[in-house]
């Protein structure tokens, strides 16, 4: 019976432990995403063709937000003018 309390003693001790350093690389090492990329992504068609040469519509709208590429290489996108300008309006 000592063994079994002493053992979830060392168990409960060690998850603690462990849970405090994950929390503190958590906090150190989390990268902050530009929520301008999420709500640009939204509006994307989410087909990733990569017509318009990125792998995924979600770096396409990274290399928008970071004025990198131009709307205008979505081809899927681009048809559609409404869509369009929310993104150019989304763009800084």
């Amino acid at each position: 019976m000592e063994k079994t309390l002493l053992s979830m003693a060392v168990m409960g001790g060690l998850a603690a432990l462990l849970g405090i350093i994950l929390s503190a690389a958590y906090s150190k090492l989390k990268v902050e995403e530009d929520p301008g990329v999420e709500k640009i992504t939204e509006l994307l068609p989410g087909v990733n063709c990569g017509a318009c040469g990125f792998a995924s519509c979600e770096e396409f709208a990274r290399q928008l937000v970071r004025k990198e590429t131009d709307i205008e290489k979505c081809r899927i996108t681009f048809r559609n003018k409404e869509v369009v300008m929310k993104i150019k309006n989304l763009t800084p």
